[in-house]
């Protein structure tokens, strides 16, 4: 279906504003939508900036050369804590640093982790670096070495951090194979393998790091190669990234989303589920199991909270952006 009129009334109030000659990438968005970090591509550098007011008002965060290799990685928002990655090339398991930035307290941002190096000198394998940050917590996964040169691949473990940015102290969750951790809410979450070549289990912790535990239904979600969540609504793929399913507090079981697409890169706001395939990003809406595109071609969303941030590419390459909401939008419900 197309997109409903009330719809692309909230992606035309909250379009991001671009100088001229600028592509303005959005990558993360505080949870209420009042915010956005971005890349400002222009004049052969890419500046990371905290976008308000559409884009009228930025803070300089960081700028790294556009040379087409390496530089800003992934990045996550909460609304006063930015964590974002820079990496050292566009090499599978390059080298990468880490950073948090407050905006409460501006400045220059602060190095919180980098790459483990292992005894051959080369960057010990690990999960592409995704950071998540929420009420002031930051989380990521990343591989350590076990100290011999001749470390095979199965041997290497990966560790869970969650670090605690106002302190600036970082506790170490878990040792083992999983893949990358998130925040669901307070709890934090990861996908872990408890034995080499078996599927994944969803695993939980507390904000402090204790053990915690997931509501019975969401073993559904084990070995899916995708899962998000905001808290309350959760969000998984099937086998082979086919389908598209979803749960949250009070349901009595899982119900299927989307059948039968190629779903990728799933987030989750409020009734709002986002996803990316190979032709566009759309947005599904719970309240009516209806879902519409949301892009003209393929683009990307992030969210946080009730926010949601779109981009594509636009008839000039340049990247066009916006922010809506899931709160107060009209409920989808004319099937597709």
């Amino acid at each position: 279906m197309d997109t409903p009129a009330s719809w692309k009334q909230a992606q035309a109030a909250g379009m991001l504003q671009a100088a001229r000659d600028e592509s303005l990438d959005p990558m993360a968005v505080a949870p209420d939508g009042s915010s956005v970090i971005a890349a400002s591509r222009r004049d052969g550098r890419v500046t990371l900036v905290w976008v308000r007011d559409h884009g009228r008002e930025r803070t300089t965060i960081y700028t790294v050369a556009d040379s087409g290799q390496g530089g800003l990685g992934l990045a996550d928002f909460d609304g006063r804590w930015l964590v974002f990655g820079v990496l050292a090339s566009n090499d599978v398991g390059s080298k990468w640093e880490l950073f948090a930035w407050d905006s409460r307290a501006g400045g220059a941002p602060k190095s919180i982790a980098r790459t483990h190096v292992g005894a051959d000198g080369n960057p010990v394998p690990g999960p592409f670096l995704y950071p998540w940050v929420d009420n002031g917590k930051a989380t990521w996964v990343q591989g350590v070495g076990n100290g011999k040169k001749d470390q095979k691949l199965t041997d290497v473990q990966r560790q869970v951090h969650l670090y605690d940015l106002a302190s600036g102290t970082d506790k170490i969750v878990r040792t083992g194979r999983m893949a990358p951790s998130f925040f669901a809410g307070d709890t934090l979450v990861w996908p872990e393998a408890f034995a080499i070549d078996t599927p994944t289990k969803l695993t939980a912790a507390t904000a402090g790091g204790k053990p915690g535990s997931l509501p019975a239904a969401l073993a559904a979600a084990d070995g899916s190669p995708a899962s998000a969540s905001d808290g309350t609504t959760w969000a998984w793929t099937g086998v082979g990234n086919k389908n598209l399913y979803a749960w949250r507090a009070g349901w009595p079981a899982p119900v299927t989303v989307v059948e039968g697409e190629a779903i990728d890169w799933v987030r989750v706001a409020g009734d709002v589920i986002t996803w990316t395939d190979p032709t566009a990003t759309w947005a599904a809406d719970l309240r009516g199991r209806a879902y519409t595109r949301i892009t003209p071609q393929y683009g990307g969303s992030n969210s946080h909270g009730s926010a949601v941030v779109v981009s594509y590419p636009g008839p000039d390459k340049r990247s066009v952006g916006y922010v809506f909401t899931s709160a107060g939008l009209a409920p989808l419900s004319c099937p597709r």
